[in-house]
């Protein structure tokens, strides 16, 4: 059973309806920040490495202010790391190392009036947090680079420190290395010193205070583009020196969207300078550091890749952290969604502001089908440290606009937004302080809005049936989501009016609300056949509601719509007529009614719906629309049908084209030249599925095919180079072919290169006993994009009798740390 618990407010009886309100909450052991009783200022970490050990040797010197009247103790974490020495105030103190707590003991209670400074020396070598990769690369082949990963709290194996969000510190990295490598950290770069062994020492220092699982430190060889926002926030964008014709695809808009933050927010760029640095074999999409995002390198993309994954999404997303979650920092798990929820939503405003309206509903309607997946198997709220992705980043973000449009205007939601930032900059906030910022600044009471959306989970189902009467539209509301304490509004008065004969009340009779509903604002509207239209705007709140719009003229009715542009996120049940569909299909001004209108044809007969669909197809210009014409009738045999799949095959969006290619199954003699054109297609996703149905559906020319895409190695992860050797080793049973696969899950390559590799070889069930050795290293990866796929080709193979035996003896053979014996395990 599901934790719950009730916080009761007692409320004064101020009407004959009046009542005592339960309010229910999941219980969240992360509610409230991590104890701690000193207060860290300053953090100076000077450290070096040995890179082919993993090995770090560091001295970090913190001063902190005590916090209580007496201290005795000072706790910091410190993951399996060897302490040499520690100094208080410059003298030897005792301390206990338990391997995950460094607890030093001063010799003397400190005072609170105080401010003091710890010295530790140590050496680590971290399994988590800072990573060194190609160092063991036996091949000499892979990129060689260090690079750290504060988030989650993971900080802590390479730096002893207190490593949570709730402290803000200022920080400064002086770190030594082979002058041949770039080195990158947080804050103002202070410059370097020239040292004797051919090694360089850099300087970085913040001068604003920030969370510790912001620090950062990257090192690799790189080139930089130096350039600047319209405000002057100087910018530094690294990029790998043969990779100079990928810099503008990638970082294309970068400087357009400092300017559009600035100007949306209202709040300046808080920090010294903005970089961002790839990595090789980095396990997310990036990471939000101050001043310094580090993000994955299969995010580089030149011209063609650009078309399959850019990374201006990302880009925009990791730039928003720069306001949402290092300006202001959440205090605990709990409250995460104020940074990731805020950098997905400015993300989509910054794109909807380049790219126009269309992409970004479309983002909603993804974040809506997705949060809607998530409430079937939970109740979670987006305000709890278990929320989950899905609720953390796209349903928080579409909560966000929902925000905005409870509050009726862009500027007095961005006015609340500056309000709050301006408020709690450079500190800790919870999303009290945001609700507070709305009531401070706009004078709004949005404690129902937060029980809804924020700390509670679910969302409203709608029943909807509309009537048409000889002077007015009737739409008949239902809310039949199932009623509980942990979704919705708290139980309101104390009984229900009687309803309307229909079963039906009108808004605002009633003062009963059984808990689990929700309220919110929702647009009725009826577009009549003369091209006008009437709208209204209900605030719906019970179970059973009925609206009308008059029709005084006694207009012709040509379709209706509730909640347009999907304003509410919601399901929604709302049977039409077919004609309806499809006038709503090719009339309704907003993308996504238009879209719900295709969707809603699904069922209706092909010979019914063709030319509907056509005209839809020719009229329509945004990818979704166009795909879902697509998707009812790619197998409709009309000569009609077939024009349209071969006209989308060419069409100018890479999206409709993928869209028409998906849908392909069978190759027909007339689609063939388009397909076999879509070969040398300007998108690397479309030239490898090309490939991949042309050798399946007309076996006896894949020779030529082949030929056709030799030495296209294509985006990140070689797509269309790895398929071409599966193509070519099931074409000539050629082991070369076989044997550059294996190659390919070694270290000597990224990640998604290896992961392409392991899932050819198994599909070709191709077993090498070199692949042990390259699967094993990629199971010890702390990356679980490599350790996953490792693991699964290699269960794969070891399930297969012939196999099992080499394998065992494999690793029968070695000698294996504690640690990597539990993760290999299942294959000893």
């Amino acid at each position: 059973m599901k934790k719950i618990i009730l916080i009761t407010f007692s409320l004064a009886c101020l009407s004959a309806f009046s009542q005592q309100k339960n309010r229910s909450y999941l219980v969240d052991s992360k509610l409230a920040p991590r104890d701690h009783n000193v207060d860290f200022k300053h953090l100076r970490l000077e450290v070096s490495f040995d890179p082919a050990k993993g090995l770090v040797k560091g001295k970090v010197t913190e001063r902190f202010t005590p916090l209580r009247l007496k201290t005795d103790s000072i706790v910091l974490d410190a993951i399996d790391m060897t302490i040499k020495e520690v100094l208080l105030n410059g003298n030897p103190v005792g301390f206990k190392n338990d391997k995950t707590y460094l607890t030093i003991f001063p010799t003397s209670n400190l005072s609170w009036s105080s401010t003091d400074s710890l010295t530790i020396t140590y050496e680590a070598t971290p399994l988590k947090g800072l990573y060194f990769v190609g160092w063991n690369d036996p091949n000499n082949l892979s990129r060689k680079q260090i690079w750290s990963q504060g988030q989650g709290t993971d900080n802590r194996y390479w730096i002893p420190m207190y490593d949570e969000m709730n402290d803000k510190m200022i920080t400064e990295l002086i770190v030594k290395f082979d002058k041949s490598y770039k080195v990158l950290s947080n804050g103002k770069f202070m410059g370097t010193k020239e040292n004797n062994d051919g090694t360089l020492t850099w300087h970085y220092c913040m001068t604003r205070p920030h969370s510790s699982y912001l620090v950062m430190l990257a090192i690799g060889k790189y080139d930089i583009k130096e350039t600047r926002s319209k405000s002057g926030v100087p910018m530094h964008l690294y990029y790998y020196p043969e990779w100079k014709d990928r810099v503008e695809p990638t970082y294309r808009y970068s400087e357009q969207m400092v300017d559009f933050y600035e100007k949306e927010i209202g709040v300046p760029y808080g920090w010294e300078s903005y970089s961002q640095i790839p990595v090789q074999d980095y396990m997310f999409g990036a990471m939000e550091n101050t001043t310094a995002t580090v993000y994955g390198d299969f995010s580089c993309v030149d011209k063609r890749s650009y078309l399959d994954r850019p990374y201006y999404g990302t880009n925009a997303h990791e730039l928003a952290h720069q306001w949402f979650g290092d300006l202001i920092t959440a205090g605990s798990d709990a409250h995460h969604w104020l940074q990731e929820s805020f950098a997905t939503y400015y993300d989509e405003l910054f794109e909807c502001s380049v790219f126009g309206v269309d992409p970004f509903l479309w983002s909603k309607r993804s974040a809506q089908n997705a949060s809607l997946g998530e409430s079937a198997k939970n109740d979670y709220p987006i305000a709890h440290s278990d929320a989950g992705t899905v609720r953390h980043y796209p349903k928080g973000a579409f909560v966000l606009d929902m925000l905005k449009y409870v509050c009726g205007s862009r500027e007095e939601y961005n006015k609340a937004i500056k309000y709050y930032l301006e408020k709690h900059k450079y500190q800790n906030v919870d999303s009290q302080d945001l609700l507070k910022a709305f009531e401070e600044s706009l004078g709004l009471s949005l404690d129902w809005f937060w029980d809804e959306w924020i700390y509670k989970g679910g969302e409203p189902k709608y029943s909807i049936a509309f009537q048409e009467n000889s002077d007015a539209s009737q739409f008949f509301v239902q809310q039949t989501q199932e009623l509980t304490d942990l979704s919705g509004m708290p139980v309101q008065g104390k009984e229900r009016n009687a309803p309307a004969d229909d079963g039906f009340i009108s808004p605002g009779i009633s003062e009963y609300r059984p808990a689990g509903l929700y309220k919110m604002p929702i647009w009725f509207e009826v577009f009549y056949t003369d091209g006008s239209m009437d709208k209204k705007q209900v605030m719906i709140e019970q179970q059973s509601e009925l609206v009308s719009i008059p029709n005084t003229g006694h207009k012709k009715i040509d379709y209706v719509l509730f909640d347009p542009d999907n304003n509410v996120l919601k399901s929604v049940k709302f049977t039409k007529p077919f004609d309806m569909l499809t006038e709503q299909a090719l009339k309704a001004p907003g993308m996504l009614d238009r879209y719900d209108a295709l969707v809603a044809l699904k069922t209706s007969p092909v010979e019914k719906k063709r030319d509907v669909l056509i005209q839809v197809f020719n009229k329509e210009k945004f990818h979704a629309c166009k795909g879902e014409v697509i998707a009812q009738l790619a197998k409709d045999k009309d000569p009609q049908s077939l024009a349209l799949i071969e006209k989308a095959l060419s069409d100018k969006d890479v999206l409709v084209r993928k869209a028409a290619l998906r849908e392909i199954h069978v190759i027909t003699p007339d689609l063939q030249p388009k397909v076999e054109l879509m070969l040398k297609d300007s998108s690397y996703d479309i030239v490898a599925e090309a490939l991949q149905k042309l050798c399946e559906n007309n076996p006896g020319n894949s020779a030529s095919y082949l030929a056709a895409t030799k030495n296209t190695d294509g985006t990140s992860g070689r797509n269309v180079g790895i398929r071409w050797l599966e193509l070519s080793y099931n074409l000539t049973n050629d082991k070369q072919y076989a044997d550059k696969l294996v190659a390919y899950t070694s270290n000597s390559y990224e990640f998604r290169t290896r992961g392409n590799a392991m899932s050819a070889l198994k599909r070709l069930s191709y077993f090498d006993i070199k692949l042990v050795d390259y699967l094993t290293d990629a199971i010890l990866s702390s990356n679980v994009r490599l350790s996953k796929p490792g693991s699964e080709t290699l269960s794969y193979f070891f399930a297969q009798d012939k196999y099992t035996k080499s394998i065992k003896e494999y690793f029968g053979s070695k000698t294996w740390p504690d640690w990597q014996k539990k993760k290999l395990s299942a294959f000893m």
